[in-house]
């Protein structure tokens, strides 16, 4: 998986998206912030995880880099609209902070606090609202 730092602008889908923005794009190249995270975070991102909207899919998967042994393999992506942007992670996030330590910066869990639900309508006006129109663009490309 390609690492990008926290906060830089997520080129990784090859999409015209100036309001895409990296989360949680980890590796062993960087270092990153790392303390707790609140029950009530972990719970919201762990749910926007299950089953994530996909507007682009890529076959394959990406075993954890930063596991010593038995990495889980991860292959879906997350994006969550919040103040003009759309943050964009892999769905390893969970993974990372549970098992890493790993602690996103404080606009991110302002943006999975307030995200709506995954396949609502307000989550797809989110998308739309704060820069996604060339992610919405993508899917109906693919049908």
């Amino acid at each position: 998986m390609t690492t990008i730092k926290d906060l830089e602008p997520c080129d990784y889908f090859g999409l015209e998206c100036e309001a895409l923005v990296a989360i949680g794009w980890l590796g062993r190249e960087y270092e990153f912030q790392k303390g707790q995270v609140s029950p009530e975070f972990f719970k919201k991102l762990s749910e926007l995880c299950i089953n994530p909207w996909q507007p682009v899919i890529f076959f394959g998967s990406h075993d954890c880099e930063l596991c010593q042994f038995n990495a889980p393999a991860f292959s879906y992506n997350l994006f969550v609209p919040y103040k003009s942007r759309i943050y964009a992670t892999p769905v390893a996030i969970v993974h990372y902070v549970a098992a890493h330590w790993y602690k996103p910066p404080e606009v991110f869990i302002q943006a999975v606090m307030a995200c709506p639900a995954i396949h609502t309508m307000e989550y797809k006006k989110a998308i739309l609202s704060y820069g996604g129109r060339s992610l919405v663009q993508t899917v109906r490309g693919r049908r």
